[in-house]
């Protein structure tokens, strides 16, 4: 009995050991194929996120300039001889710009002005021969002034921007600041993408232009303040006529003037009318020129001979909302589109561009075609226009 019971025993403690030795070795070979799996994942690239490379930045920039008084009419016509290319055939001089705009002070009519009447009365007319060589260069053109009425008035300005529409130009302002309408124009700027490796590609950014003419008085309540919608959600490039002709600095009404206008939010405010070049002004962080000068125009003495075209160049890194501008630049091409109300209606917002200004002087006058000026005659004009202080103010130098 005591045998039997000693081999009982015997046989239960092999079969536990058996038991145990079958569990580590079905544990051991579990753990394997576990660790074998987790060291295989870890090694695999994620299915769940897989590795993206980084884009390069598209960066959206663009040129433009911002020129003084022209007018072809007068003896700039008369100069011409019937060679409607004349007046414009140095205007590659100055480089090449994204868009280019000018103050011009002379209605386009088929009407005919005797060269007489025009200089006796100031009545000024403009022919529409002279546009397709124009608008090879200047593709903007600020009607905000007190010559745009010289044909009839409304009737006048309204046959300008017929014929303006006719060649593809784009315009603003007019001759009466009253006329809300009239002020401020989305203009569908023209602006290029830039990436790494690739060449430009062409695009379109809405921007503001809004103008008022004040050669003859100074703002009425509400004038200005039409500039404010436009401020709120989009950049605002702000143009003024104002100011006493011929003196070389501006006065206290047109700085009163051009600070209320910078008070409302513009980029830049670039003032003309004094036929001669003026001085600049840093107010609120933003540049003010009181006058541009003549650009294109038949006056004879050496201040109004030379102008000062603003140069600008805007950059802007893209994102979200600079592509949804960009997207929507086709609904700002046509004058007194509805522009605004859609980008509103769709809630979008100002973008933040970055400027670089510089002044490219000019020269010209009767019987001599404005072409960039020489050294000399730029170091004057950067000297009148306290330039290097103005660019020391705005950071840029």
């Amino acid at each position: 009995m005591k045998l039997r019971r000693d081999l009982m025993g015997t046989r239960r403690v092999m079969s536990i050991i058996v038991i145990i030795t079958l569990a580590v070795a079905l544990g051991i070979v579990g753990w394997n194929r576990f660790y074998k799996r987790a060291d295989s994942s870890a090694n695999r690239p994620s299915q769940a996120a897989p590795s993206v490379a980084k884009q390069p930045q598209t960066i959206i920039y663009g040129k433009y300039l911002f020129s003084g008084t022209s007018t072809w009419a007068r003896a700039t016509e008369r100069d011409a001889k019937n060679d409607y290319s004349q007046p414009f055939s140095q205007l590659h001089t100055f480089g090449t710009y994204d868009a280019w705009s000018t103050d011009f002070e002379c209605p386009i009519t088929n009407n005919v002005v005797p060269y007489a009447m025009q200089i006796s009365q100031l009545v000024f007319n403009c022919r529409p021969e002279f546009l397709p060589a124009a608008t090879k260069y200047i593709t903007l053109y600020d009607l905000a002034n007190n010559h745009t009425d010289n044909q009839g008035g409304s009737k006048g300005l309204e046959e300008t921007r017929k014929h303006l529409n006719e060649v593809g130009a784009q315009y603003y302002g007019s001759f009466d600041p009253s006329l809300a309408d009239d002020v401020c124009e989305v203009i569908a700027l023209p602006v290029r993408l830039k990436n790494v490796g690739q060449q430009d590609q062409k695009a379109m950014l809405p921007v503001a232009f809004c103008a008022w003419h004040y050669f003859y008085r100074k703002p009425l309540p509400g004038e200005i303040a039409v500039m404010d919608r436009y401020a709120k959600i989009m950049p605002v490039f702000a143009f003024v006529e104002a100011g006493a002709e011929y003196r070389p600095k501006a006065d206290a009404i047109q700085e009163e003037i051009a600070h209320q206008i910078m008070d409302h939010g513009p980029e830049f405010l670039v003032a003309n009318s004094p036929h001669w070049v003026q001085n600049t002004e840093v107010y609120n962080d933003r540049l003010i020129v009181y006058s541009t000068g003549n650009f294109i125009f038949d006056q004879l003495d050496t201040e109004t001979r030379r102008g000062a075209s603003l140069g600008v160049q805007i950059n802007v890194v893209s994102d979200d909302n600079i592509d949804k501008w960009l997207a929507f630049s086709d609904s700002c091409k046509t004058f007194k589109d509805d522009c605004l109300q859609k980008a509103e209606r769709q809630n979008l917002t100002k973008p933040k561009l970055t400027y670089v200004f510089e002044v490219v002087g000019s020269q010209g006058g009767v019987g001599i075609p404005t072409h960039k000026a020489d050294a000399a005659t730029q170091n004057a004009i950067e000297e009148r226009m306290n330039w290097s202080d103005t660019l020391k103010a705005l950071g840029q130098k």
